[in-house]
């Protein structure tokens, strides 16, 4: 039986939680101050076996765009420096995205934090632990189960959709993109009912969205096209992707600068310009994606201009090594110096609006020996196969794993 005293206690602890969570709402809310969303009243105690001690209560805040870190932890009793500090070997938390969770925890009738949650992404939660006025910081792990498995996709608008419709994670469609990157341009060469099958496995876990692991082999037939790709590791523990003959799926030039976006104008010679109405030479490829979308360079090479350039807007050309250049138009950001050396698909620039443009996009242009190509219809150079001495295990592989991929390949091919 629950004496005066201790319920007197417990009075006193929940009308301390109480007014501080009034007062963080009231501070949140006074003229001039970001734009968070209330408080909400504490969530019931967990059920799970992670579930909190019966007197610590968690509460949920919400990041909304142009808010720091800082001014979110402003009314909550703790130091945003400190807690910053404690966690910096772990995660940065000044790079807390909007729309992220986070969450502070409350014991007893203690006025400041005993603990803090911020969910890293999918798999990665940051969790920090205050004991004795110091504050720990670990980061928490999903754990995956691996086991084989095969599936197949059939693509009817686009890889985005199939792999989205098939329970795939957007890292997973990544993944499976930047296989075929340099053979096809899924934004402007899918043919109808195209099909992708793998083999591979697949990582699961209680309570979390099953994801792909590891894959060995992936057969993609598009139209009268038919991609094949097995994945091999080198001695040197180098991996890659080559196709059944042993060439590298890896070339010197993606398809496209862009993942995920479609295309809105083609090169045509004798294209209707819509805002000068005219007809003018279209020496390139436009690809309609929202401002912001990462560019990225096609191949190894140096920038050759960065900068202003009239019609083009911000404008970045590269020149790269077998006589060829390219340059990115629009942009509405410009991340790299004219001379400096870029990778292939470091991201150069954002998606943007700038100069003649009817609305976002990238426009895409290639040279070869100074003459304007058509980058989606060029035959890009290969790279050297396998070394003959791999080949024998590379073999293996092949078959290996060909065999399981679900999808068959058509007679005759």
């Amino acid at each position: 039986m629950a004496t005066p005293a201790s319920t007197g206690q417990r009075v006193l602890r929940a009308a301390l939680l109480l007014g501080l969570l009034i007062a963080g709402v009231l501070w949140a809310t006074r003229p001039g101050a970001i734009a968070l969303e209330p408080a909400p009243a504490p969530v019931a105690p967990a059920t799970d076996a992670k579930a909190l001690p019966i007197d610590r209560l968690s509460i949920p805040l919400q990041i909304r765009s142009g808010s720091s870190f800082g001014e979110i932890m402003e009314p909550w009793s703790v130091s945003a420096n400190v807690l910053r500090d404690a966690a910096l070997s772990v995660y940065d938390l000044a790079t807390i995205h909007p729309g992220s969770e986070l969450s502070l925890e409350f014991e007893d009738a203690d006025p400041m934090p005993v603990g803090l949650r911020y969910r890293v992404d999918e798999d990665h939660t940051l969790v920090m632990i205050r004991a004795s006025d110091a504050w720990t910081a670990s980061m928490e792990e999903v754990t995956y189960v691996a086991r084989e498995t095969t599936m197949t996709l059939t693509v009817t608008s686009s890889l985005w959709q199939a792999g989205m419709d098939a329970g795939l994670r957007a890292t997973d469609l990544d993944v499976l993109a930047k296989i075929f990157e340099y053979e096809v341009d899924f934004n402007t060469e899918i043919q109808p009912s195209a099909q992708l099958g793998l083999v591979g496995d697949v990582l699961t876990s209680e309570g979390h969205k099953d994801k792909l692991g590891t894959l060995r082999a992936v057969r993609f037939i598009n139209g009268k096209d038919v991609y094949e790709m097995v994945r091999f590791v080198k001695p040197d523990g180098k991996e890659g992707w080559y196709h059944s003959d042993g060439t590298a799926a890896k070339r010197p030039f993606l398809r496209s600068p862009i993942e995920f976006s479609r295309v809105t104008s083609g090169f045509n010679t004798h294209r209707y310009h819509p805002i000068l109405k005219i007809t003018r030479p279209h020496n390139g490829t436009d690809f309609g994606a929202p401002i912001g979308t990462p560019v990225r360079a096609v191949a190894d090479g140096v920038v050759d201009f960065a900068g202003p350039s009239g019609g083009h807007g911000n404008f970045v050309k590269l020149r790269h090594e077998s006589g060829y250049d390219t340059s990115y138009s629009h942009m509405s950001a410009i991340l790299v110096r004219r001379g400096s050396t870029v990778r292939q698909g470091q991201i150069i620039g954002r998606v943007g609006m700038t100069g003649l443009a009817t609305g976002p996009h990238m426009h895409y242009q290639m040279w070869k020996n100074g003459r304007f190509v058509d980058a989606m219809k060029e035959v890009m150079p290969n790279v050297e196969p396998l070394d003959s001495a791999l080949m024998s295990a590379f073999k293996a592989e092949v078959d290996a794993w060909l065999p399981k991929v679900p999808v068959a390949r058509p007679e005759g091919k």
